[in-house]
């Protein structure tokens, strides 16, 4: 600390930079996009719907729906669209928690060959209906807390990792937030996960985005 006064105490404070205020404006209706691209070999289907940040008192069960829709193999995505069904190459999706703006809730499938977009597209759909008119099954909620929480005591494996975390959640808010997190998680039942489902994913807002292979 002597030596880092030193050399960088007289240099004066900046000012704070100004706020961002900008705001994403709320979405008013189904949104498609269409890509075409050479150097695409399969195509690509993705889906989104706009959805709130880790402020929301709705998040935690946000990071559970996702997980389990679409974290690893044994995600609903993979299981019914991957090993099952074999119409999917590949599946998967994400919900960011930390996101310090609001984000959105998306997924995807690569369509095996023989297998079209809108196949995919339409099993996608089926899947997260399933998500807002079907509790989750006692054994998928164990399993995406323990694979949530999992993921998050391992995050702090090493003192840069733990300090990393620490770190996040002081920018998203104050760092005592990271003792509340895997609390929130615990405190899920199958019919917040169905509530929110119903909330957050109207099928008139959903975002289809499908990239294509150019000939």
């Amino acid at each position: 600390m002597e030596k880092i006064t030193r050399r960088f105490g007289a240099i004066a404070r900046a000012p704070n930079p100004p706020a961002v205020t900008a705001v994403e404006p709320a979405q008013d209706g189904e949104r498609r996009v269409t890509l075409r691209r050479p150097e695409a070999r399969l195509p690509v289907v993705y889906l989104a719907w706009p959805v709130p940040n880790h402020t929301s008192a709705d998040a935690a069960a946000l990071e559970l729906l996702s997980t389990v829709l679409s974290s690893g193999r044994a995600s609903r995505l993979y299981r019914h669209l991957v090993y099952e069904r074999q119409l999917a190459l590949d599946a998967g999706g994400d919900y960011s928690y930390f996101s310090f703006d609001p984000n959105v809730f998306w997924f995807w499938a690569t369509p095996l060959p023989g297998q079209t977009p809108e196949t995919l597209e339409n099993e996608l759909l089926a899947e997260m209906e399933r998500l807002r008119n079907e509790p989750v099954t006692d054994e998928e909620l164990t399993r995406a807390k323990n694979q949530t929480e999992a993921g998050f005591v391992f995050q702090e494996d090493s003192i840069f990792r733990r300090a990393s975390l620490l770190a996040r959640f002081e920018l998203l808010g104050g760092y005592a937030r990271k003792d509340k997190f895997l609390e929130s998680i615990r405190a899920l039942t199958a019919a917040d996960l169905q509530r929110v489902a119903k909330s957050w994913f109207p099928p008139d807002l959903k975002n289809v985005g499908t990239l294509l292979p150019k000939r």
